[in-house]
């Protein structure tokens, strides 16, 4: 169950600016008696009063205040440059040291996914970490590619499976590359948890980890009835991405080429 969220305003601090009518997407701001006043309760409880207000006049309860910061440009601010570098560096990682992730970094982690936007402010993304499970999950996920690719090579053409593992070696490994964590974004909104997902990639890289996202995975958990115990998956959610996280075990000295971007400006 869900903690209710009410929004509060402080009149002794409030000036009247209207910047947070202006900015409520709900529209359910107004200016009354030269102060702001919350007119509904059909608010996202997203927050951009809270953000937008000079004057910190605004609160939602249930939230921990202390999280709040205050914007300063030296913290805040990433160069467009050194981000887009950042980006165009990224390799996923399928090579890995032999070394425990710490727990303050995963927690790191997640947060990043915890604070990226989600359609109408639903925060419907939740995460899990394995770490000390990882070879039963890999075991139950290989025993159904095991039995696609045997499958295959007996019916040939009769069936087509939306992956070749014919030049594959199905054993441990395989899936998830020793990596020694995997974080799994679990949600009813698949592009809520890949948004998410995103961002905790962007914030491993910048700690010196290294992902890899890991579909075949996800592809047979949603459907395995031992992995979705285990995972405690309700009926509605789905694990919408697996990533496999630890140290690399390898060091990638420049960027890589891509196709040109399809474009078509209006």
């Amino acid at each position: 169950m869900r903690i209710k969220h009410i929004v509060s305003v402080d009149k002794e601090k409030c000036i009247g600016c209207g910047l947070c009518v202006a900015d409520c997407w709900s529209h359910v701001i107004t200016i009354k008696n030269k102060k702001a006043e919350v007119i509904s309760d059909e608010c996202l409880k997203c927050g951009h009063c809270i953000a937008v207000c000079p004057k910190d006049a605004f609160t939602i309860s249930g939230y921990d205040q202390d999280e709040i910061k205050t914007y300063n440009g030296k913290n805040f601010e990433i160069g467009a440059d050194v981000l887009l570098n950042a980006i165009q560096f990224r390799r996923s990682v399928r090579q890995y040291d032999n070394k425990s992730v710490e727990k303050d970094k995963i927690e790191k982690i997640i947060e990043a996914g915890r604070f990226t936007p989600t359609g109408s402010n639903k925060q419907n993304v939740r995460y899990i970490v394995v770490e000390d499970n990882i070879a039963f999950l890999e075991n139950e996920a290989l025993k159904y590619y095991i039995r696609v690719k045997r499958l295959t090579s007996l019916l040939g053409n009769l069936i087509h499976p939306s992956d070749d593992l014919s030049r594959y070696e199905l054993a441990p490994g395989f899936l998830f590359y020793g990596a020694p964590t995997l974080i799994f974004a679990v949600s009813t909104d698949d592009v809520n948890a890949s948004l998410a997902s995103m961002s905790m990639e962007l914030m491993a890289e910048s700690m010196g980890l290294g992902t890899v996202y890991v579909r075949l995975f996800t592809n047979v958990a949603n459907k395995n009835k031992k992995i979705r115990k285990f995972l405690s998956l309700d009926k509605k959610e789905n694990l919408v991405t697996c990533l496999a996280t630890g140290y690399p075990h390898v060091r990638y000295l420049r960027t890589v080429p891509r196709e040109k971007p399809d474009i078509k400006w209006e």
